[in-house]
């Protein structure tokens, strides 16, 4: 019995399996940027810690007079 069709399968089945997951989670991300009342990251600028000025370690900026450093 031949298998040799078994390599060329596997390969088709993997590559469309990993096309769907990509198209699924693009998906996903377009559906969240665009809803207004999703949670914005802690890395954005208008995110809850405005940005990552928090980790600068050469002193407060003008968005965040006050912020320390986090990281030390």
């Amino acid at each position: 019995m031949d298998f040799a069709w078994i390599i060329p399968f596997l390969f088709m089945f993997t590559l469309l399996c990993g096309i769907v997951f990509a198209m699924v989670s693009k998906k996903r991300v377009e559906d969240r940027r665009h809803d207004p009342n999703a949670p914005k990251s802690t890395l954005a600028k208008d995110g809850p810690q405005g940005g990552v000025a928090f980790l600068r370690k050469d002193g407060p900026t003008s968005q965040k007079p006050d912020a320390e450093p986090v990281l030390e």
